[in-house]
């Protein structure tokens, strides 16, 4: 594993079974705990993670010191559901990448290698689990509750931010897409709350999708309302799969959505045929 500078900008959970309003402290054993003053109004919780080594912390200031992210997530991992941690696996990745970490593919395989490796913890299967979900180029939780939401209800999996060949803007400058399956020329787009108030980011919205459907692609955009609950998100999965089964695509469409656990071990089952 490769060391890297803290990360800023990491979201945090949605939900967590842990005091979050409280100072949390890691030690790598029971001796070493340290000696803090009790704060006023935050209490300080310590956690034993014995898998502290050097190369696992980052320097921050006199005697204080952070984990890496690669620990953090797999620490988090008892006190998250499956689908937070993939999106905060997600979130890593992605904030890691924009910090001038390797590619993501070799980030992404990083990651695995450093869950596989990594002596037995409290935590350890979950996050093997959540490895097979989590995917690098994923650039916010939405978009991340967007890919699992609809994968469950049998949508094959998609490139991520991919960037498409042979077309960009006038500017020339790639384009690319938030979720793609290019051999079908489909693809998804995310618009959060700016896409639609900036005015710089919405001309560039418009003329990007002219340009891909001009070459042939089909373009689904989806905003936080086809998010909203499970109907809605079925209409969407509904909505792309049909749009890939018109372009060829063989979909398995799941009415009712498969809970993320029984997806993960379908994407398990079938990398270990790979293998």
């Amino acid at each position: 594993m490769n060391d890297y500078e803290p990360i800023p900008g990491v979201p945090v959970p949605s939900h967590c079974n842990l005091d979050t309003a409280a100072l949390h402290v890691t030690v790598q054993t029971r001796s070493g705990r340290p000696h803090i003053r009790p704060l006023k109004s935050v209490p300080v919780i310590v956690h034993i993670w014995s898998h502290c080594t050097p190369q696992s912390l980052i320097h921050i200031s006199n005697g204080v010191h952070a984990l890496h992210v690669f620990h953090v997530w797999a620490q988090l991992s008892p006190y998250l559901s499956t689908e937070d941690l993939v999106v905060l696996g997600d979130s890593i990745l992605a904030m890691l990448v924009r910090n001038g970490a390797p590619d993501a593919d070799k980030l992404y395989l990083e990651l695995q290698r450093f869950i596989k490796e990594m002596p037995p913890f409290r935590g350890k299967s979950i996050c093997r689990q959540a490895m097979t979900l989590v995917r690098p180029n994923v650039w916010s939780p939405a978009e991340s509750s967007l890919r699992l939401g609809v994968q469950r209800h049998g949508i094959p999996d998609g490139r991520c931010n991919v960037v498409v060949p042979g077309i960009t803007f006038r500017s020339g400058a790639a384009i690319s897409l938030d979720i793609a399956w290019a051999e079908f020329k489909v693809g998804v787009e995310y618009d959060g709350d700016h896409h639609r108030t900036d005015k710089v980011q919405w001309r560039r919205d418009n003329e990007k999708r002219e340009r891909l459907r001009a070459h042939g692609w089909i373009l689904i955009i989806v905003t936080a309302q086809n998010l909203i609950d499970e109907m809605s998100i079925a209409e969407l999965a509904l909505r792309i799969a049909r749009r890939l089964a018109e372009r060829g695509a063989t979909i398995e469409f799941e009415a009712i959505a498969i809970s993320l656990e029984e997806l993960a071990r379908k994407h398990g089952y079938r990398y270990d045929r790979r293998r």
